[in-house]
């Protein structure tokens, strides 16, 4: 697998969606810890988390956020209910996957990633140096991607970016964003 078949993306996404209020930037932090089991190949990598997100306590934790329907897809699983974190955490862990966040604190407007500066990362090379078997890191959306890129290109692994899952990026349908992500990862597991 040496290429994977995406629909183009507008450039214009979630970012350029207007806030109704005007909310100041905040310090927002610590993020969440990572998500990995022994057996990890892949690492997939956020932005920082939600509000919603961190109220939870777990990762995509935004109702309309199409990430966990999208895992249950791959893994052939009932969707998670939203409380249920022991089914999203069995479900990352077993197919062999790991989640983080670039971000482990950062000043931030509102929710948008557009919103965020002032960014202290996570001490991504010391994960996938603890962690050899991760051999590639996926970031979800384009904000994972700058982040990564800008702090962590020196890392020796194979970087691939994918849509953002956020109920706030609309410029891909459900299907064609399912069918990236899950050939995507299907093929990163293999290796």
């Amino acid at each position: 697998c040496t290429r994977w078949h995406c629909p183009a993306v507008p450039q214009s996404v979630a970012g350029d969606i207007p806030l109704n209020t005007k909310q100041p930037y905040t310090h927002v932090g610590p993020g969440l810890p990572p998500l990995y089991g022994a057996q990890a190949k892949a690492l997939i990598l956020g932005s920082f988390p939600s509000p919603k997100s961190r109220a939870q306590g777990f990762y995509y934790g935004h109702p309309q956020n199409r990430f966990w329907p999208l895992m249950a897809t791959l893994t052939h699983s009932p969707t998670p209910a939203w409380e249920d974190l022991d089914a999203k955490r069995a479900i990352i862990i077993g197919s062999g996957l790991a989640g983080w966040d670039v971000i482990h604190a950062c000043e931030r407007e509102g929710s948008l990633d557009s919103r965020i500066h002032a960014e202290v990362v996570n001490p991504i090379d010391a994960l996938t140096e603890a962690y050899p078997l991760i051999h590639t890191v996926i970031c979800n959306g384009k904000k994972s991607e700058t982040l990564y890129q800008r702090h962590f290109a020196h890392l020796s692994l194979k970087q691939i970016y994918l849509p953002s899952t956020s109920n706030a990026n609309r410029t891909i349908k459900e299907e064609a964003l399912f069918a990236c992500w899950i050939d995507t990862l299907r093929c990163v597991l293999e290796q």
